[in-house]
């Protein structure tokens, strides 16, 4: 009998154990996915253009995440996650910096950082930009995508002007 109750407790304890595993395993994934980027430049960084690369989107407004509905560069757009897709510190003060995306899918351009939230939807093509002189400080980067379903695949190309 003992033997028995020792044999069950053992294949509980491995039923737990491999639940458990299975929980922090699905736990760790779903952390994965709300991780942000992260990428520090100062003034002459190499290469120029940085690019870095990600899937943006989200279910919420971007002008209720960053409680701004108009930008001095544009009307804040689109579907946007209340997690960054990016983060950027500059290190420096930049005089000309670019900041551009690059995506199949028309997507919306959204930043906060020192001094406000500047948004974009179209420079030029379906693709946003916001070029400018910047100050040193944290910025967070949203891709966003005009429905909440799209999860556009995006290239943000960071680039130092003369």
């Amino acid at each position: 009998m003992k033997a028995t109750r020792i044999s069950y407790q053992l294949a509980l304890l491995g039923v737990l154990s491999g639940t458990l595993l299975g929980l922090s395993e699905g736990l760790s994934s779903r952390l994965a996915v709300a991780q942000t980027n992260a990428l520090t430049l100062a003034a002459g960084f190499s290469p120029n253009p940085t690019t870095l690369e990600g899937t943006g989107g989200g279910d919420r407004l971007a002008a209720d995440v960053v409680n701004t509905a108009n930008s001095p560069t544009g009307p804040c757009l689109g579907y946007i996650s209340t997690t960054p897709h990016e983060e950027i510190v500059l290190e420096t003060n930049f005089s000309n910096l670019d900041m551009r995306i690059e995506s199949e899918l028309d997507t919306t351009l959204v930043i906060s950082g020192p001094g406000g939230v500047w948004c974009n939807d179209d420079s030029g093509s379906k693709n946003p930009a916001i070029a400018g002189a910047w100050l040193p400080g944290k910025y967070q980067v949203w891709v966003g995508a005009y429905r909440a379903e799209q999860v556009p695949d995006y290239t943000l190309y960071i680039q130092e002007q003369p």
